[in-house]
């Protein structure tokens, strides 16, 4: 049960900390789902790292599952990818689904280096 309440207080941090960023970033006028992109490769770095670094099994359902499951937006990345293809924008659909992967795995790796 303890479990469960450390990954629900950390997810709803981590979507808290997500929605203060995109709504921060609302005011650049980018017509690119560029915030989603950031937050879903920082997610995937800070997850790297706390996964190499962190011991304690709570702490890092807390950290990891919670606040960075909830921080990452892995339905808004889909809805975005899906607004670009519907719109003909298939340049930037490809872009925008690649680096998500490529910067997502790096990010993640490189995490764990560190």
């Amino acid at each position: 049960m303890i479990n469960s309440l450390l990954v629900g207080i950390g997810a709803a941090f981590g979507a808290y900390i997500r929605n203060f960023l995109t709504q921060s970033s609302r005011k650049i006028k980018i017509d690119f789902p560029f915030m989603t992109l950031i937050i879903n490769i920082l997610g995937s770095f800070v997850l790297g790292y706390l996964t190499s670094t962190v011991t304690n099994k709570r702490m890092l359902l807390f950290l990891g599952t919670g606040i960075c499951g909830g921080f990452t937006t892995f339905g808004t990345f889909n809805m975005e990818l899906s607004q670009l293809w519907f719109q003909k924008r298939y340049v930037s659909c490809l872009l925008y689904f690649s680096l998500t992967y490529i910067f997502g795995i790096l990010g993640f790796i490189i995490g764990i280096y560190i």
